[in-house]
């Protein structure tokens, strides 16, 4: 069994990954074990029992594709009493625990030698080296060189969509818990619909749907809570400390508008971004500036209608939308509303216009009704110029509008927020292709999180350890010439050797009848499903030494390519997905490399797979 301390909150946004720091896990699978001392044996000269320094850094160089010095340390006043080499030593033997092994790098560095071959890397060594998680196969950011102050616009934000269902978006429970749940997993965009509720306090609910309403007071008070990891703790992983993005849905009349101002000022306080009016922005802070800060997605509005009647509304019947004042532009819900009027037999009613009071709060995310019968709606209308505006599209409105503007879209993605939301038929919380946006320059693509299907799993690739939020391609911000100067081509050979402790799937109790094979998957923008799988084999622990090829990929940026690793249950019929990891192309570390698996349910688990890495970029 190969064990790991990992989240229990599940993966898709990045949660499922280790920090830096973190203990090396503990392998004692006599399977793994087995292939790891043939890798060991094999890297010994002639002669010695134990792996000379010298050999292990060759191997670190030449296998593992690792610098034997970190250029970028030592130049700090904080890395003075740190050199060069020790900084290096330290990443490779990243835990206390491994203090002994990193001095043997440093000494013979420092030309120290010793006598025999007793103070060489012994195999113990060579296995916390490879379990220890910053040598897995997902390179995990350096918080302290990442760069966190690019405007807002120039960043993927990890989004998520109708986050207050925890299951079907027609009779699904809402819950704080879905909130508490992605905030933890690092997600950095959430969405709040709110409602006039009946006894007059504003609340959150699906329109037209049987799900249950929960108050908008409890949800603010659950933001503030979790929306941030402890003071002090760095960027990645869990919560982290980038600002959040509340996509407000507001369909509240404008007496409990009000309330929902007075109530995300108290329950949010600090936090919240306020005393600056929307028209006054000129450009968009970054993350660093805004960190631990949360932000408003609302409507613009410019005036105060008069308050609408009080009507009576059935607590028990399926919750219609109140009557509102006037209409307003269209966003994430309206289509879905369409949708659920259409299955109740019911009207949409027009939505309600928001108060000045709370579009003042979106002063960096300011939604502005988009320009749709303009020729050239995103460079020419005077909308698409306000530096804070953002527009909100279903998936399908955006396909059919890049199938007119496709450049100017990307142009205009490079310097504007925007944001896509599912199509409001996946009442099963089923979830498009994300990287279809990402690729076009779309920063919070919004994901339904309560389903574990291949858009989460990209999800999980883009964003695991980034705290919620990845610095776009060079070419897809502010100067880049265009989409195509970041485009490459590429040749990837994974040689699958051996699985441990790899989950079962859903309903299958049997480790002996279950025949596991892996198949890997290449995302990229000219395609999207180039594949290949091994030969199954049987049990939960087994091993494959097969290789993967893929030769001569071309048109792929590395930041938006993907490799998925998948392990499927071989059956008649339908193949059952056991367990998952999805890993970005510039995060895929070479050489040889353990894979933290997934399960179907999107929870970390204790399996891995070991495998050897290699890749070519031109």
């Amino acid at each position: 069994m190969a064990t790991a301390t990992t989240s229990h909150f599940g993966a898709g946004g990045g949660i499922a990954t280790q920090a830096l720091t973190a203990k090396p896990n503990k392998i004692d699978s006599k399977i793994i074990l087995g292939e790891l001392q043939k890798i060991y044996t094999n890297l010994c000269p002639e002669g010695c029992s134990t792996l000379p320094v010298f050999a292990f850094k060759s191997f670190l160089s030449d296998t593992q594709e690792v610098a034997t010095y970190d250029e970028h340390s030592g130049n700090d006043e904080e890395d003075v009493e740190e050199t060069r080499v020790q900084k290096w030593v330290h990443k490779v033997f990243a835990h206390p625990s491994q203090a002994a092994s990193a001095q043997k790098l440093v000494s013979d560095d420092e030309g120290i030698t010793f006598d025999g071959d007793d103070q060489g890397i012994t195999f113990d060594e060579f296995v916390s080296y490879l379990a220890t998680p910053t040598n897995s196969a997902l390179a995990l950011p350096d918080p302290k060189s990442k760069d966190w102050g690019r405007p807002l616009n120039e960043y993927f934000i990890s989004s998520s969509h109708n986050t207050y269902l925890t299951g079907h978006q027609l009779y699904g429970s809402s819950t704080t818990e879905g909130y508490i749940n992605v905030l933890r997993r690092g997600c950095r965009c959430i969405e709040i619909d709110v409602w006039d509720g009946d006894d007059g306090e504003p609340e959150v609910f699906h329109g037209y749907t049987l799900t249950k309403e929960i108050s908008f007071k409890d949800v603010c008070k659950a933001v503030a809570k979790h929306a941030f990891s402890e003071e002090g703790s760095l960027w990645q992983g869990g919560a982290g400390e980038g600002p959040i993005i509340i996509s407000l849905e507001c369909h509240a009349g404008p007496e409990q508008q009000g309330k929902i101002v007075k109530i995300m000022r108290e329950q949010w306080g600090d936090m919240l971004v306020q005393g600056i009016e929307p028209e006054d922005v000129e450009n968009l802070p970054s993350p660093l500036e805004l960190r631990r800060k949360i932000l408003v997605k609302v409507h613009f509005a410019k005036y105060l209608p008069p308050p609408p009647k009080a009507t009576h509304v059935d607590a028990t019947a399926p919750r219609d939308p109140p009557p509102a004042v006037a209409d307003s532009s269209s966003d994430s819900s309206d289509s879905e509303l369409e949708e659920m009027a259409k299955k109740a037999n019911k009207r949409k009613p027009p939505k309600a216009k928001v108060t000045r009071a709370l579009s003042a709060l979106g002063i960096y995310c300011s939604s502005h009704h988009f320009p749709s019968h303009a020729a050239q709606p995103f460079t020419e209308e005077p909308t698409s110029k306000i530096p804070n505006h953002v527009y909100s599209f279903s998936e399908k409105v955006f396909a059919n509008l890049h199938a007119q503007h496709a450049e100017s879209i990307f142009h205009h993605n490079k310097d504007y927020l925007m944001r896509v939301y599912p199509f409001g038929l996946r009442f099963s919380s089923s979830n498009a292709d994300p990287t279809e946006f990402w690729q076009r320059g779309v920063q919070l693509v919004a994901l339904n999180w309560q389903k574990c299907d291949e858009g989460m799993m990209l999800n999980e690739g883009m964003f695991a350890g980034e705290g919620g939020y990845v610095l776009k391609p060079e070419s897809y911000r502010p100067g880049g010439k265009g989409v195509h100067e970041d485009k490459r081509n590429l040749d990837l050979c994974i040689e699958v050797i051996a699985g441990a402790n790899i989950p079962l799937p859903e309903k299958s109790d049997s480790p002996k009848r279950f025949e596991p094979y892996v198949k890997i998957e290449v995302h990229t923008q000219a395609a999207t499903r180039l594949k290949k799988k091994t030969k199954a084999k049987r049990n939960i622990e087994c091993t494959w030494n097969e290789k993967l090829e893929f030769k001569s990929i071309a048109g792929i940026v590395e930041k938006l390519t993907f490799v998925r690793f998948k392990i499927h249950d071989e059956e008649f019929g339908r193949d059952d997905l056991a367990a998952w990891a999805c890993i970005r192309l510039d995060r895929l570390q070479e050489g040889y490399r353990f894979i933290n698996l997934i399960n179907n349910e999107g929870d970390p688990s204790d399996g891995l797979i070991l495998v050897k890495i290699s890749k070519r970029v031109y």
